[in-house]
């Protein structure tokens, strides 16, 4: 996995960012973790704030378990991510997820407390070698995964889905960027997908690039720089937010209170607004990115697309149309027009997806809750019951030569 390119210039206090290099033991076990390299960012808004965000890094480490150790290998035991976790109702739900959940498609914690902190403590997760679907995405596959590799993800992340759902746990922000992927070279190749849930979700997607100086002895402090994204200031809504903007209506409504809070978020939150960011997450596993600059374009793109009753080739385009509509006036003759030109435009136009695939992501974005399906019945769809195997993904994705280009 490509080393981090995403962390803000500044350190603000109380924020864990230890330098590669350092070396925490476990107290209960004697295993010492040695952190090899930032993999990725965790945004946090500290308690007793007022809106202040600040940030964790995610680290790569290796292992060494106490009987390891006494037996002078030189090779680690195995790798796993380091976060370092603050007190916040992700830690109750992680570890009810972790107790009652024996599923190899939820991401638990291994290991709870390696070493304490002001403020919290640090954890060990499993590592994913290949970070996010949203990183891979990213760095890979700009305009989207083939669609039969999206069956083969979004199947195992809703196995973990449905066993939260199950438990009575919902999700609440559902997304390409806490979709995780493994690649095990050894003992045999094996690739593992897994959903995070709670304490167990961080970025590792680094849209826009970093300058990192590194100190010339291990362990030496680091000094990180965000560079811009884009000189002009691109306007695109935060995709690290995008379970928020692109929440379902009945939650984006609970946001858009006079004085929103954290409590009214959840409360708003449910098994159906978790199927809608299912729908939201096929759509950016579909076109590579979401870029969407307000709330009211992503509903005037959802409602199109319910009104085509089919996705795009391109969803540029179809924002692009969007924008167009949006500058002309509302009489409903162009209204008829421009319906009539979609729908000539599109049927005679070959189909990029699947309509088992169309029907998953239009039914997932039901404005109506109760219509939306559940979990258990879209794994029942043949888009899921007769999709490829793992390691169909491992050479269509992990293994791809020029997948850039996919369209």
């Amino acid at each position: 996995m490509a080393a981090c390119r995403c962390v803000p210039h500044f350190i603000p206090q109380f924020t864990y960012h230890p330098r590669p290099g350092n070396v925490f033991i476990e107290q209960n076990t004697g295993t010492k973790y040695v952190l090899l390299e930032i993999i990725g960012i965790n945004y946090v808004q500290l308690l007793h704030t007022h809106n202040h965000n600040t940030f964790d890094l995610i680290y790569k480490a290796c292992y060494y378990t106490y009987d390891w150790i006494h037996n002078d290998s030189l090779l680690p035991s195995g790798y796993a991510t380091v976060k370092f976790i603050r007190p916040s109702q992700d830690v109750p739900r992680s570890i009810e997820a972790g107790q009652s959940i024996h599923n190899s498609n939820i991401i638990n914690v291994e290991k709870w407390v390696i070493q304490k902190f002001q403020g919290g403590y640090c954890v060990a997760l499993p590592y994913m070698s290949e970070g996010s679907l949203r990183y891979i995405l990213s760095t890979r596959f700009n305009n989207g995964l083939p669609e039969d590799c999206i069956a083969i993800a979004l199947k195992q992340a809703l196995l973990g889905l449905f066993d939260l759902h199950d438990l009575g746990l919902i999700h609440k922000c559902f997304s390409a960027g806490n979709i995780y992927v493994n690649f095990k070279q050894t003992p045999i190749s094996k690739v593992e997908i897994k959903l995070g849930f709670g304490a167990t979700i961080y970025d590792s997607e680094f849209e826009s690039p970093l300058s990192v100086s590194h100190g010339t002895e291990l362990g030496v402090d680091s000094t990180v720089t965000i560079l811009p994204k884009d000189p002009a200031g691109h306007p695109n809504l935060e995709l690290r937010e995008l379970y928020k903007w692109a929440a379902a209506p009945e939650v984006f409504r609970s946001l858009s209170q006079a004085q929103p809070s954290q409590s009214l978020y959840d409360d708003a939150c449910t098994v159906h607004s978790d199927i809608w960011l299912v729908g939201v997450a096929s759509l950016e596993l579909a076109y590579g990115n979401l870029r969407i600059s307000n709330r009211e374009e992503f509903e005037a793109m959802i409602k199109k697309i319910k009104r085509l009753r089919r996705l795009p080739d391109k969803l540029e385009d179809l924002l692009e149309e969007i924008n167009v509509e949006e500058g002309k006036g509302r009489g409903k003759m162009k209204k008829a027009v421009v319906y009539f030109n979609d729908k000539l435009k599109y049927v005679k136009g070959k189909r990029k997806f699947s309509k088992e695939f169309e029907e998953l992501v239009l039914d997932c974005l039901s404005s109506k809750e109760s219509k939306r399906p559940s979990v258990g019945d879209l794994l029942q769809r043949p888009f899921f019951r007769y999709a490829k195997n793992l390691q169909w993904f491992q050479r269509r994705v992990l293994y791809a030569k020029n997948p850039m280009p996919y369209c």
